[in-house]
């Protein structure tokens, strides 16, 4: 006993360094076993080893089951809640908070340390003292609702718990308050019942001191959750014996928020209800059991041509016409009698001879002072009716029209979903007619490509209010393959809203197969042509070619010769025929050369590889230019004029490197497959900027002749970096 006694009071010392703080250790019956000379002090306790104490006396009755249920969260070794506010006695009981934790066994029995904080200064405490001779079960006990007393500045003395509640907030932190007024004026948002702010000074308990009469006023608190609080303020001054000025004010504050949000929600219902009565275009009424009407609808009003003031709290069948009220009378009479909501449709013939269609629900509701109330509600299905006739009919004509005609023709009920189909239509997709197919069984079937436009198009028809629309796409048949239709659609209207769609399906598979197969006739007429062009202007490229070298290069090689002959007898005279010799040697060459690049090479004979071969050669000769030459094995598959084209596109690309790059490199690459031909020309000249700089007639003609056999071309370049230029042509 000894060994647990110096461990209780070694859990103790650790927290005395806390002056301020009240520790005791109990055991789960409230038995106090071991304090600290703060709480004997205060509380003025004797020694527990000599004279037992239990903690739960010392506490007000109202707060003896918190304090147990914080106990019990403890022993079951949950997260330490916040501090339990109580009542503690000391000779008068004055507000303090407590945390309590559990001890690990030390002898077997359950124990805890209790921390306590008082929760006033001394001053405040003073003043709480002696309000608390005379009110301290107001301040502790009232528990209905919210305690607070102030001094002659409006400085909280003491508040009850249940304040704290109200304002979502805790005793402690309502002690912590100074300064009031400050914080009341410029920090806290309380407002009265109309929304204005109110001052500190225009308070109800301020009045009170400033009056010595009591004051009552209802104020609206924002909480810090924003949350609104209704409080209603009753405060009464307090007197010192034969003093005629208030020492103190004393407040009771009631929460209304409950009662108010009610108040709330009925005006907002009324206001509901209203509107619905107003608003709604049906007949609506209420009545008793006497059938004197209580409400109806403005609808019920101008139908029957009433007004409220004159049809209000009459018998309905003393101001509705005859032909309605025997039918509507009985009914009320079967509701009233069996308690059970009736439905059914009346028609009702007018004096002009027009027929009306109601469909009417009469019902009872809830007894309001003993009295029974009927409630009615009739929809005027007259509109309806006649359109659904008018439909019929026009149903019926349709059945026959599909008949009659072998057309394949369709219609949709936009608001069921059904889709009839006739059997000219089934026939031509091959499927069975008995077999329900809806829009999405139908869209699944267009084509993926044509899909989503079909689909956008029947919705666009319909949203904008229009009255047709149509469309071509692909549909697959039973037999799996693909049909081209054209689909033409009708929408009927009712009210502004589409409810029927009505076409008619066409198979242009033939046509559209015949305008593809004349499409090809004409792209392939067009190729020959094209081709031949080619044909004939590489003819005459090579025409001129040979006529340039045999016969002109012929007229300036004699020309040289007679030149030659001349004998000049001055330094001048030999001067000019060296000069003439070197401009005629000068124009042979520049012929030749022009006449090689106009003939075609014979790529036939020679093939592409051997022929762009030779034409490297010639450049090396000629200039000091590096060009590397990579291809793979000869490909036949190749037409000749796709050799010409490939030859002629080397060609050019070469000449512009030689005339615009600056470049000291130059890579082709040439590759073949069974697909396609692969030419890469790469140097490391100047480059351009391809978006920038106008196509030449040199890369004009690159484009025109890979576009021409259906190929595709790249060129990838910058300043400074050279160019790259990638040509595909397909083989075949």
């Amino acid at each position: 006993m000894k060994r647990s006694w110096t461990i209780l009071k070694d859990i103790i010392g650790a927290y005395d360094e806390h002056k301020d703080m009240l520790l005791t250790v109990i055991d789960e019956k409230g038995e106090i076993v071991c304090v600290n000379a703060n709480m004997k002090k205060t509380l003025h306790l004797k020694d527990p080893r000599t004279e037992k104490v239990n903690f739960f006396d010392l506490l007000h009755p109202v707060n003896l089951s918190d304090f147990k249920i914080a106990i019990d969260h403890a022993a079951e070794g949950l997260p330490p809640a916040r501090p339990v506010e109580v009542y503690l006695k000391n000779g008068y009981y004055h507000p303090m908070k407590w945390e309590v934790n559990y001890i690990k066994n030390i002898d077997g029995t359950k124990r805890y340390l209790c921390v306590g904080q008082k929760l006033l200064d001394d001053k405040r405490l003073r003043q709480f003292n002696i309000l608390g001779e005379k009110n301290y079960q107001l301040i502790v006990e009232g528990i209905n609702a919210g305690i607070l007393f102030q001094d002659k500045r409006g400085e909280l003395i003491a508040v009850n718990q249940k304040l704290a509640e109200v304002l979502n907030s805790t005793l402690e932190r309502l002690y912590q308050l100074t300064n009031i007024e400050e914080l009341w004026n410029t920090v806290w948002n309380i407002t009265t019942e109309d929304g204005a702010a109110i001052k500190f000074q225009e308070t109800p308990f301020m009045r009170a001191l400033k009056t010595g009469l009591q004051q009552t006023e209802v104020l609206i608190f924002k909480l810090k959750s924003g949350e609104y609080r209704w409080l209603h303020f009753t405060s009464q001054p307090l007197f010192d014996d034969n003093s005629l000025q208030p020492y103190s004010v004393v407040t009771n504050v009631v929460d209304l928020t409950y009662e108010k949000k009610l108040i709330l929600e009925i005006q907002e219902r009324k206001a509901l209800f209203r509107s619905f009565m107003s608003q709604t275009p049906n007949l609506t009424w209420v009545v008793d059991e006497s059938s004197t009407l209580l409400f109806a609808s403005d609808a019920f009003y101008r139908y029957f041509g009433l007004t409220e003031k004159t049809a209000l709290n009459k018998k309905i069948e003393d101001i509705i016409p005859a032909s309605v009220k025997d039918s509507l009378y009985q009914k009320h009479v079967e509701v009233l009698e069996s308690s059970q909501a009736s439905e059914f449709i009346e028609k009702v013939q007018l004096a002009n001879g027009a027929e009306l269609v109601f469909h009417i629900n009469i019902f009872p509701i809830n007894e309001i002072a003993g009295t029974k109330l009927l409630g009615g509600h009739a929809v005027n299905l007259s509109e309806k009716y006649n359109t659904e006739r008018k439909l019929r009919e026009t149903n019926d004509r349709l059945l026959l029209l599909t008949r009659a005609t072998s057309d394949a023709i369709w219609e949709w009920d936009m608001q069921t979903g059904n889709i009839f189909r006739n059997d000219s239509l089934m026939d031509m997709i091959g499927y069975q007619v008995d077999d329900p197919r809806g829009l999405s069984w139908w869209l699944r079937r267009i084509h993926p490509e044509d899909r989503n436009r079909v689909s956008d198009k029947v919705k666009d028809s319909t949203d904008r209010n229009q009255h047709s629309w149509q469309d071509e796409y692909r549909f697959k048949c039973a037999d799996g393959n693909y049909k081209f239709m054209r689909d033409k659609g009708y929408i009927v209207y009712e009210n502004g809203l589409p409810v029927k769609m009505i076409g008619s399906l066409q198979d242009v598979t033939s046509i559209k197969q015949l305008e593809s197969q004349l499409t090809e006739e004409k792209l392939e007429r067009q190729k020959e042509i094209s081709e031949m062009v080619i044909h004939v202007q590489e003819k005459e490229r090579t025409r001129i070619g040979h006529e340039l070298h045999d016969n002109v290069n012929q007229i300036l090689s004699t020309t040289k010769l007679f030149v030659d002959m001349l004998t000049p007898s001055s330094k001048e005279e030999k001067l000019a025929k060296q000069k003439s010799l070197d401009y005629i040697l000068l124009a042979i060459e520049e012929i030749r050369k022009l006449s090689k690049e106009l003939v075609v090479p014979h790529l036939k004979n020679n093939g592409l590889v051997p022929s762009i071969e030779t034409l490297v050669e010639d450049i090396h000769l000629s200039t000091s230019l590096k060009i590397n030459f990579e291809h793979n094995e000869e490909c036949y598959l190749l037409s000749p004029g796709k050799k010409v084209a490939l030859f002629r596109i080397v060609q050019e690309q070469l000449k512009n490197i030689l005339k615009h790059s600056h470049a000291k490199k130059i890579d082709i690459s040439m590759q073949f497959n069974e697909k396609e031909v692969t030419l890469i020309i790469k140097d490391n000249g100047i480059g351009f900027e391809a978006t920038q700089t106008k196509r030449g007639i040199g890369l004009a003609n690159i484009y025109e002749r890979t576009r021409f056999y259906n190929g595709f071309v790249d060129i990838d370049t910058k300043h400074g970096a050279g160019c790259i230029l990638t040509v595909i042509i397909p083989a075949t």
